[in-house]
């Protein structure tokens, strides 16, 4: 079967720095500041620096890999393990893009629950937010694609400026000394705030989708280092408005900030911008989803809808055996782990594994003209 890619199922390389940066920033912007501090104290800025600056070389090794006869995570894996293990190592990856979709989800909901609606089940709400996953995915890649362009522009167009309000409160002498933590403090710093950078890593499935998908390197780089100015910015704003014993003791540090703008006839800014939310939380669950839906057909020749509808199931029967905060900010941090394994131990061993002995053994891994 040919490997090119039919014309209407691929975008543009544009599009890649909005695919690349919606699946990277999430539910966790609204309180990342917390988990950041505790090692480093307010040097935690450095470690956020650093840490972004680290997905750049994560980023060049899958391009180099992707760019020189492989099209996705799956051929790699074929080219070099074999069928048979090559397929259970995607499994695994799709594991761990099942969770990473599940958290995003699971830690949205829990959100509203607390902020909007109170005395809503989980599940209920859950549902709502599902069914507006199914619509999105059951249209394809480039429906995916377009809800993640929105995903990027509207919060930035409708939240952002609202930041602006706590710089009449900022006390730069917080950040004051600077380097007055260890190396050790903050790597360990840099490690609790990997989990807000994951998320790009899944170009290893839609890069097939790319047209001319070598063009879209830069995009895909702009979209890093866009997605670190603004955990940079938040973070310093975050750490001049807070002291560090406020920080340890509230939940959504960047929620919190919001609620001190007053509005003409709102009471709640905080109900409009968790609601706003959605546009933001919604692109990283569909990317997940398509993103199994997608591998499972190419392995397996399943239906793409059935298995979309299967994936949703699961995570709303998840959703259900996980109904405490206290086992999702366990989840959160397991996952956490795995994500810095993954991206900084796993994507450098199938670089070198891939350039020394897989592009040699090539792969008979079928690319399907489907969504």
């Amino acid at each position: 079967m040919s490997t090119v890619m039919q014309e209407r199922y691929v975008v543009t390389p544009f599009f890649v720095f909005f695919l690349v940066h919606a699946n990277m920033v999430g539910v966790g912007i609204l309180g990342f500041q917390r988990s950041l501090i505790h090692p480093a104290g307010y040097d935690a800025w450095i470690s956020l620096i650093a840490t972004g600056l680290s997905t750049h070389i994560v980023m060049w090794m899958m391009y180099s890999m992707l760019g020189n006869g492989a099209i996705d995570l799956l051929q790699l894996h074929e080219s070099c393990f074999g069928k048979w293990v090559g397929r259970m190592m995607s499994l695994l990856v799709l594991l761990y893009v099942f969770v990473a979709g599940f958290i995003i989800f699971r830690s949205y909901v829990e959100v509203v629950k607390l902020i909007i609606f109170p005395l809503m089940n989980t599940w209920s709400i859950g549902l709502v937010v599902l069914l507006l996953v199914y619509y999105v995915v059951s249209g394809g890649f480039r429906t995916v694609t377009g809800i993640c362009f929105f995903g990027v522009t509207v919060p930035l167009l409708l939240i952002l400026p609202l930041f602006a309000f706590p710089f009449e409160f900022i006390q730069p002498n917080n950040l004051l000394p600077v380097f007055s933590h260890s190396v050790k403090e903050l790597y360990l710093s840099a490690k609790s705030g990997i989990f807000n950078f994951a998320g790009f890593e899944l170009l290893f499935f839609y890069y097939p989708f790319i047209k001319n998908p070598g063009q879209s390197r830069k995009w895909a780089h702009a979209a890093l280092l866009f997605t670190t100015v603004l955990y940079l910015a938040l973070t310093l704003i975050t750490f001049m408005f807070f002291t560090e014993g406020e920080l340890e003791k509230i939940i959504w540090p960047t929620l919190t900030m919001v609620k001190i703008i007053e509005i003409p006839l709102i009471q709640r800014i905080e109900f409009i911008v968790v609601s706003l939310w959605l546009f933001v939380v919604l692109p990283n669950i569909c990317l997940n989803v398509w993103a199994i839906t997608r591998a499972m057909k190419q392995m397996f020749a399943l239906n793409q809808r059935k298995t979309l509808l299967f994936v949703l199931l699961a995570i709303l029967l998840t959703s259900l055996g996980l109904d405490s905060r206290t086992g999702l900010m366990e989840l959160t941090s397991m996952y956490g782990e795995t994500a810095m394994y993954f991206l900084y131990g796993y994507i450098p061993f199938l670089f070198f594994a891939y350039h020394l002995w897989g592009k040699r053994r090539g792969s008979r891994t079928p690319l399907e003209h489907n969504q």
